[in-house]
Parts: C-alpha cells; structure tokens; sequence
C-alpha cells in the first residue's frame, strides 16, 4: 500500500460542491499520504470537469474516475478496487470534514494498525445552519480493542463515523448493491464479521450535509423509492441468517438490532404511501414476510419492531400521520431525533 489513507468520493453532479468539498481534506502535513478517488458517477454536469482541476494540481494524490451510473454502492464498490491506501474511508460530493481533525485521524493511521476507527460526525442542517455532535460516546478514546468488547455501545453506526482497513474490504469481497439508494447499510454491516481490532477516537472528522430536500432519506423520497429500502432490508436480513457460526453473539446482537432498526423504517415508509390500497397491500404483505422469516421468534429483535408485526403497523399509524405534517417543523425535527437516539438504546 503506497498510502495511508484513501478517501472515496462518490459524485454525482456535484458540481457545485466539489469545490466547497476538497480544501477542507487538502492540507500540506498529510496531503502526501492521502489518496483521493474523486468517482464520478456517470454525472451530466461538469463534475469531472471541475474535478480535474484538482488533480492537475495535486496529481500524486488526487485522482478523477469517471464512470457509467450506477448507484452510490457502484461509486463505493469502484472506491474499493482502486484504493490502494491501508485504509479507506467515505466523504460524499456534498459533505466535508473538519480539516485539523481529519489530519489527527491521518496522523493516528500512520502508527496504528487495527481493523476499524470510529469518530463522531457533525450534521449539518442546510435549512437552519445549525451543526450537531452526533456518535459521541463514553466509551474508552485513543484505545484499541476487541471490536466485540466495544460494539454494544458503537452498535452500527453512520458511515459517516467509519474508517475501515481497506484490507478488510478487499480480501473478503465487500461488495454492495448498485443501482439502489439505501446501501450505506450494507456498507456498514458487511464488514463487521471480519473486524478483529477496533478503535474510538473522540473528535469528529466528517461533516454530514442534512435537510437538503434532496436527500433518499426525505419521506416522500423514501415512499418513492420504499422498493429499494424493502429489497436492502431483504438483503440484510439474508446476510444476518447466514453468518459465519463463529461470530460473536455481541456482533450478531447488534445486527440484528439494525435489522430491527430496518423494519420500523419500512413501516413508517408504507404507512406514508398516499395511495389507500398500495398503503394496505404493501404493509399487509411485508408482515407477511416477516411472519414468514420467523422473526417474532428471533430474541435480539427490538420489542416495538416485533409489536409493528403483531399489529401489522397499526400500533403507528396515527404517529406517522403527525410525523408526515410536522416533519418539516424545526422542533420535531429535534424532538424525532430524541425518539431515534433512544430507539437506538434500546436492547430487545
């Protein structure tokens, strides 16, 4: 491996903030081993054009791939082939990092060797401008440990937090869906098999750009594209039923907690649909699913996504209705991100 560290940027017509992304990963004490794999995902703006100007400057770090679409995971998947630094780490178009952290997490990888880093990440309102501390955890900082000693209290996190061994990603294969939103998940869980040693570092490195409109994650989005977030879930799933009989139950826990996770989503996401008919038709027959899998008899899955089944989402109706016309409003927003935070505590 010639770098340190390679930093992925998946592209899609991001024209107007390529320039706004790549100073705050450029500085003069670590730009030497660094590679950044700018990777333009068929984008029809002038991306590529603008990205260029970079690596003409920086060409030793610095370089532009430009590619037929094919999704966010496409972007990733691509990332992973052509890395070659000892570790690898993803910053969207759209975000950034804080500079001077960013140089410690460098200067930390230069000494280090381990399988996963996590930090905490900021996100940033675009509406309001507001930047919040997310992923800050009491658990031990700058330490490195069994991975399975420590994922009860990082469990799955953002990909916003991850940096992995590129090692890791390459020798097993890590591949994820393309042509599909959604695959930060996959991203993120793949690997975790195969993670011996780990590490929390306590300052935040990545930016993460939210309430842009434009984002998967907005509901009418998410009910526009429900079929991919069913097929990813479908998919984890799968990948949890045939893990490895050697893994941790603490790594196997926490999947299935993001499973969990996984199903409240999807139900949230059909109760959203407009149309009557779809709405019952398409919650009728993902509980079908889910009674079919058995996972009203898996003990790890969380209490509420088990009750959603019993009650084929019906325990949530009335809660989706107000979150559908307040989800716009500054203060739900906060109070939504409470309910999410504590969802995430929460064990069976």
């Amino acid at each position: 491996m010639s770098k340190i560290l390679t930093v992925t940027i998946p592209s899609y017509n991001t024209e107007k903030y390529i320039d706004e992304c790549l100073p705050y990963l450029i500085d003069e004490r670590i730009i030497s081993d660094i590679e950044i794999l700018i990777v333009s995902d068929g984008s029809k703006d002038n991306t590529v054009s603008v990205a260029q100007k970079w690596a003409d400057k920086y060409p030793d770090s610095i370089r532009v791939i430009d590619k037929e679409n094919g999704g966010h995971g496409s972007t990733i998947n691509r990332g992973i082939l052509e890395a070659t630094g000892k570790y690898f780490k993803v910053v969207d178009g759209d975000d950034w990092v804080v500079t001077e952290n960013f140089v410690k997490l460098v200067e930390f990888l230069k000494k280090s060797d381990v399988d996963l880093i996590n930090n905490p990440y900021f996100e940033h309102d675009e509406v309001t401008a507001e930047k919040k501390l997310m992923m800050e955890l009491k658990i031990p900082a700058n330490h490195i440990m069994d991975h399975e000693e420590i994922i009860g209290e990082i469990k799955i996190p953002p990909m916003h937090t991850i940096t992995y061994r590129t090692s890791i990603l390459k020798d097993n294969d890590i591949k994820i869906d393309e042509k599909m939103f959604y695959v930060d998940v996959e991203y993120i869980c793949y690997p975790l098999p195969f993670v011996k040693k780990s590490v929390y570092l306590d300052y935040p490195v990545y930016v993460y750009r939210t309430n842009s409109g434009t984002q998967s994650m907005a509901i009418g989005n998410m009910v526009k594209n429900r079929t991919m977030h069913l097929k990813m879930t479908k998919h984890i799933w799968n990948f949890i039923k045939n893990l490895p009989e050697n893994i941790s139950e603490s790594v196997k826990k926490v999947l299935i907690q993001r499973f969990s996770e996984l199903i409240i989503a999807q139900y949230v996401i059909n109760l959203s649909i407009t149309q009557k008919m779809d709405r019952k038709q398409e919650t009728e027959k993902f509980t079908k699913y889910l009674i079919s899998e058995q996972i009203l008899d898996v003990p790890e899955v969380l209490k509420l996504s088990k009750s959603l089944i019993q009650s084929n989402g019906k325990n949530i109706v009335l809660a989706v209705k107000i979150r559908n016309i307040l989800q716009n409003n500054k203060l739900w927003r906060k109070v939504e991100r409470h309910l999410l935070n504590s969802i995430k505590k929460m064990r069976k």
